[in-house]
């Protein structure tokens, strides 16, 4: 890679793995650009209409498309926060040999001054990463803001004003713990399932969505301070934050789908087995804070139909974003439980959504196979710890059992 520096413009160049055909989607599209380049982003592809792209440090840059050329330019009028002025983003993409794109970024229209260099070297910087990571998407799939992210090894869980008062927890805000990684640093240090986290490394925690700023400023190997309760009891420890294990994947989109099968076959083997002799009566019962067996086996629906819309949002290249702060809506489930009102049907239900998951991945490998990056994210998500959001929920529709005979048991013995 080269960079050319001047006092009115930067100049970046990249070979990237793939034809500008497949290559265009990451400059044209908001799913794209999320890819490799920003965190959140609105980009409406037609001369004339207006982008927006944003990073959770709280940097962004907002414009307008002046020229679209598929698949080889792409030209912007780009004003990032704190500039003094707009600057003009051309990139083309020509092809290089017979399976490879030369990305190049040229940004002019730099100023004098202070204000320009500080807006010159923040680009730069941008840029270089970006056009790295760009490269590394389509080569092995890894997203490198994923790969060199520093991880704590934990699960999050809902938390509220009913489940705070239910673990005995004297806060409503802050990340509850579903369980911690064997291994990484959150179970080094002392974590469990059910913990609190209020403060990491000097920042207050309201949610999950907090951590990520948080870590952000941080490697792998760093050691940071975090505050957290169990019951009513307020401690302190100190995490070494640790590099994330990255699985073996094959992002063939067929090989995906058998991988997902074998392990979701394994799943339904077991939820089968731990749901074997519980009556329709006891899946029904449940606290005002917890769901019910047949609310846990909805929700296991409603996560694996989420799987198969995205993957239809993906071939298109326009993958929706959300803000954040989305909850688990007990109407939802309530309405999948009463439209598939038995055990039997419910975990049907499930198989067959799984099943589906793999029919999409299969039929859509036409697509999906030039998108190694999405496949890897997918791989990351579904396949790092197969079969463990749904093991977590079998388990709790087991104490929910064994809390609705032990009720029973009182009430016969009364």
């Amino acid at each position: 890679m080269s960079a050319a520096k001047a006092d009115t413009e930067i100049k970046f160049e990249r070979t990237v793995p793939g034809k500008p055909d497949d290559v265009y989607y990451a400059v044209s599209t908001s799913q794209g650009w999320r890819d490799w380049l920003v965190d959140a982003a609105y980009f409406r592809a037609t001369p004339g209409g207006s982008f927006h792209l944003s990073w959770d440090t709280g940097w962004y840059a907002s414009g307008t498309v002046e020229t679209m050329e598929k698949p080889n330019k792409v030209v912007l009028v780009w004003r990032g926060k704190d500039a003094p002025g707009a600057t003009q983003v051309a990139i083309s993409l020509e092809p290089a040999g017979e399976e490879g794109t030369r990305v190049k970024v040229v940004q002019s229209g730099f100023g004098e001054g202070k204000q320009w260099d500080a807006s010159r070297e923040l680009a730069a910087d941008g840029w270089e990463t970006g056009l790295e990571n760009l490269e590394s998407i389509f080569n092995t799939g890894a997203d490198l803001r994923v790969t060199r992210r520093p991880m704590l090894g934990i699960m999050g869980n809902d938390f509220n004003e009913e489940i705070a008062a239910s673990i005995g927890v004297p806060v409503t805000e802050g990340t509850r713990l579903a369980d911690v990684v064997e291994g990484m640093g959150a179970e080094k240090a002392g974590l469990q399932g059910d913990d609190v986290i209020v403060e990491m490394d000097g920042t207050s925690l309201r949610s999950w969505e907090d951590l990520g700023p948080v870590l952000q400023r941080r490697r792998a190997g760093d050691t940071v301070s975090v505050v957290f309760y169990r019951g009513t009891e307020k401690q302190e420890v100190e995490m070494e934050l640790m590099g994330r294990a990255i699985p073996d994947l094959d992002l063939d989109p067929a090989a995906f789908a058998q991988s997902y099968r074998e392990a979701s076959a394994q799943v339904a083997e077991e939820l089968r087995e731990a749901l074997d002799g519980v009556s329709e009566a006891e899946a029904e019962i449940a606290a005002d804070d917890r769901w019910s067996v047949k609310e846990n086996l909805a929700h296991l629906i409603l996560t694996e139909e989420y799987n198969i819309s995205l993957l239809t949002e993906l071939i298109q290249d326009g993958e929706s974003q959300s803000a954040g702060g989305g909850e688990n809506r007990r109407e939802s489930l309530r309405a999948i439980v009463r439209t598939t009102p038995s055990i039997e049907l419910l975990v049907a239900r499930l198989e067959r959504a799984q099943e589906e998951t793999c029919a999409m991945l299969e039929e859509s490998r036409h697509v999906l196979v030039r998108r190694k990056g999405v496949m890897w994210r997918l791989g990351t998500n579904l396949l790092h710890f197969p079969g463990g959001h749904d093991r977590e929920h079998i388990e709790q529709m087991m104490r929910e059992v064994e809390s609705a005979r032990a009720a029973a048991g009182e009430e016969v013995a009364a």
